[in-house]
C-alpha cells in the first residue's frame, strides 16, 4: 500500500497571504460602534443639569486610535472633528497677524480625502462652541465664513462678551448656512438688532439662554414654530426688550433699551402642551404657572424652578403637583421671592405641612438628585426613610433648614385641613441636631449645622439654616487653599 504524503505542497511562485489581525477582520460598522463606545465622554446625566453636553468623545483617545493605521484613521476622522471649540484671544495676547477666529476658519477650511471624496474638515463638525468673552467685537466676515464651513452643524454655543454691541451678533449666518441646527446655547446675546428672529428658520429641540434679551413677539414665534420639537429649555436671567425702543440706531449700551421680565402670557404659551423633558428657569413662578408646566409637560425628567409661594395651601398644592411628575430624575426646587431685574432674592418659608413632603417621597421613585432650598422645611422623622426606600438610585440630596416636627396626617387635601395641620405642626418644631440624631441614627453623618457645612466647604447655606441635610454634592465644596 502506497504511503500518503502528509507534507503540504509548497508552490515557490506563490507568497503566503498574511493574516490580518482579528480586529481588522471586523466590518467597519462594528468597529465604528466600538470606537464610539470606547471614546465617549462619561457624564452622569442623571445627576447633572447641563445645557451644553459636548464634546461627546474624548479627542485624546480618538487621536491615539487614529494613528494606528489608515483604516482606523478614516473611521476616527469624523469623530475627531465632531466637537470643536474656539476661543477668541484677549487684546493683550501676543499673536500673529491672524486672529484666533481667522485661524479657526483656516483650520476648518483645510481639505482631506474621505471615502474617495475631497471634504473640508468643517463639514465633519456637529457641535461648535465659540468663546468670545475676551473681547466685545469680532470680524463678522469670519463668522460668515465659519458658518458656511460647518454646514452640517447640529449644536451651536456662543458665549459673547457682556458688553452690548452696536451691531448684530451674527446668528443669521448660522441659521442660513446650517439647516440641520437643532440646539442653541447663547450667553450675553441681545436682540436689539433682531438677531433672534433668524432662529425662526431652525427647528429646535433644545434652547438655552443665559443673560440674554429677546423681543416678546420673537420669543412667542420661536415657541409656536418649535411646539412639536422643543424638548429642553433653560432660561436664566432672560429679559424682554421693548420693541418700540429698539428701532433707534447707534445704541452702544444696554441701558438705552428698556427691559422687562418675561410676562406670564409668554410663559403660558411656552408651557401649554409643550411636552418638555428638561426645564430650568431663574424667574420665580406661582402655583397657576406650575399647574401649566405639569399639565403641559407630564414627562419631565429634569426640573429646576423657583416657587414664590409661602402660603401653606399654595405651597402644599405645588408639592402635590410636582409629585405627579413620576419620571423626574433631577429636581431643584427653591422657595424664593426674586427681583425680576437683578440677582437679588429673599428666601421664603415652605409653608407646606410635613405630610405633603411625605406624600411626595411616596410617589417619586426615579429621583437621582434632590435639592430643596427654603428658609424652613417642616419634615417628619419618616420622610428620609421613605424617600430613600422609594428612590433607590437617589444619591444626592441637599435640604436647607430642615425642621423636625411631629407629623399630622390628613384625610383629605382640603384647604382647611392643610391649614390646621400646618398650624399644629408649628407648635412641635425642633431646630436642633439632637432631634434628628435620635430618630435617624443611620443618617447622622449627613445632618450638618451651618458651621459644619461651612467647614466642609459648602457656601450655599445661610446662617438661618440651623440644621441641613447633605448627601453627595461633593463638587459643590469650595475648599480654601
Amino acid at each position: 500500500m502506497a504511503e500518503t504524503c502528509l507534507l503540504p505542497v509548497l508552490h515557490p511562485f506563490k507568497k503566503p497571504t498574511p493574516r490580518l489581525p482579528h480586529i481588522l477582520r471586523v466590518p467597519n460598522e462594528i468597529i465604528e460602534v466600538i470606537l464610539q463606545a470606547a471614546s465617549r465622554v462619561e457624564r452622569d446625566n442623571d445627576r447633572q443639569f447641563l445645557g451644553w453636553q459636548y464634546p461627546e468623545h474624548q479627542h485624546t483617545q480618538l487621536k491615539s486610535i487614529a494613528l494606528t493605521c489608515r483604516r482606523f484613521y478614516a473611521l476616527c476622522m469624523p469623530y475627531l472633528w465632531r466637537d470643536k471649540e474656539f476661543i477668541l484671544p484677549r487684546e493683550d495676547d501676543h499673536t500673529k497677524n491672524d486672529s484666533s477666529v481667522q485661524l479657526a476658519t483656516d483650520i476648518l477650511s483645510r481639505q482631506t480625502l474621505y471615502l474617495g471624496q475631497r471634504r473640508h474638515f468643517g463639514s465633519f463638525v456637529r457641535s461648535l462652541c465659540r468663546d468670545l468673552t475676551n473681547g466685545p467685537h469680532y470680524d463678522m466676515n469670519n463668522s460668515r465664513l465659519m458658518a458656511q464651513l460647518v454646514c452640517n452643524l447640529r449644536c451651536l454655543r456662543i458665549d459673547f462678551h457682556p458688553k452690548a454691541r452696536a451691531d448684530h451678533y451674527g446668528l443669521d449666518f448660522f441659521a442660513q448656512s446650517c439647516p440641520l441646527l437643532t440646539e442653541i446655547y447663547l450667553e450675553n446675546c441681545r436682540d436689539t438688532y433682531d438677531d433672534f428672529a433668524s432662529l425662526r428658520k431652525c427647528r429646535l429641540t433644545s434652547l438655552t439662554l443665559l443673560c440674554c434679551t429677546i423681543k416678546e413677539q420673537t420669543l412667542l414665534d420661536l415657541i409656536s414654530l418649535n411646539k412639536q420639537t422643543l424638548r429642553k429649555v433653560l432660561l436664566q436671567r432672560v429679559l424682554i426688550e421693548k420693541e418700540e425702543h429698539t428701532q433707534r440706531k447707534n445704541m452702544t449700551t444696554a441701558s438705552i433699551v428698556p427691559l422687562i421680565p418675561i410676562p406670564h402670557t409668554a410663559y403660558d404659551h411656552l408651557f401649554h402642551a409643550q411636552n418638555l423633558t428638561h426645564l430650568a428657569l431663574s424667574d420665580a413662578i406661582c402655583y397657576p404657572m406650575l399647574t401649566n408646566i405639569v399639565a403641559g409637560s407630564p414627562r419631565l425628567i429634569k426640573l429646576a424652578i423657583i416657587v414664590k409661594e409661602s402660603d401653606p395651601v399654595l405651597s402644599t398644592r405645588c408639592i402635590l403637583l410636582i409629585a405627579q411628575l413620576r419620571r423626574l430624575r433631577i429636581l431643584s426646587l427653591a422657595f424664593r421671592s426674586v427681583h425680576p431685574l437683578s440677582t437679588d432674592y429673599e428666601r421664603l418659608v415652605c409653608g407646606a405641612p410635613s405630610y405633603a413632603w411625605s406624600y411626595f417621597a411616596q410617589h417619586m421613585n426615579q429621583l437621582r438628585l434632590l435639592h430643596v432650598s427654603a428658609s424652613q422645611l417642616l419634615l417628619s422623622p419618616d420622610f428620609l426613610t421613605t424617600l430613600f426606600r422609594k428612590s433607590p438610585k437617589l444619591s444626592q440630596v441637599m435640604l436647607h433648614h430642615v425642621t423636625y416636627v411631629t407629623s399630622v396626617a390628613l384625610d383629605e387635601w382640603t384647604d382647611q385641613q392643610v391649614l390646621n395641620a400646618y398650624r399644629k405642626e408649628l407648635t412641635t418644631t425642633k431646630d436642633t441636631m439632637d432631634a434628628w440624631k435620635q430618630s435617624h441614627e443611620e443618617w447622622q453623618g449627613y445632618f450638618l449645622t451651618h458651621q459644619q457645612a461651612q467647614a466642609k466647604g459648602f457656601r450655599c447655606f445661610e446662617e438661618g439654616d440651623h440644621v441641613c441635610f447633605v448627601k453627595g454634592f461633593e463638587d459643590w465644596c469650595e475648599n480654601e487653599t
